[in-house]
């Protein structure tokens, strides 16, 4: 009996924690966390991905650019042009009409457009180059200040046919 109870007593002491346990666990996380901090600053070689929303300069100004393929609207029958900046992004058709009526009525050239998926975009301006979008998006931050974006990155998305 006495031999059981010394047994599980040397037991419970042997893995009872020690400071210097804690202490390397802490140092090993810590340096993994680094580790992983530092290669997110790597630029990165190879092969990159150009799907989804990628920050470009032009013209000394950053904006979002994405490529996806539009719909034309069916509405309007509007040709979109090869720049298009949208300022929201919806799932329900519905919302990116009524985004598009609402620019529309602010004077905008806006239209509800579908993605080759199931996103509707709505697009405040279409431009035949790059450098006349952000120009618009720059004119378009300015009378619009705290505007939602919703479904963006907090800022309006030049989509590149």
């Amino acid at each position: 009996m006495i031999l059981p109870i010394l047994a599980a007593g040397l037991l419970i002491a042997g893995c009872k924690p020690t400071e210097n346990n804690y202490r390397s666990a802490y140092e090993a996380a810590k340096n993994k966390r680094e580790a992983a901090n530092a290669e997110q600053m790597i630029p990165a070689t190879g092969l990159l991905s150009d799907d989804g929303t990628m920050l470009k300069v032009v013209d000394g100004d950053t904006v979002f650019v994405s490529r996806d393929r539009l719909r034309r609207d069916s509405v309007s029958e509007k040709i979109l042009d090869t720049y298009n900046v949208a300022v929201g992004v919806y799932k329900m058709n519905t919302n990116a009409y009524a985004q598009a009526k609402a620019l529309k009525e602010k004077g905008y050239n806006s239209v509800a457009v579908q993605t080759t998926g199931d996103r509707w975009y709505t697009i405040a301006g279409s431009f035949p180059t790059i450098e006349e979008a952000k120009g618009f998006i720059l004119k378009f931050g300015k009378d619009n200040k705290g505007y939602p974006y919703i479904g963006l990155p907090g800022a309006p998305v030049i989509i590149g046919k």
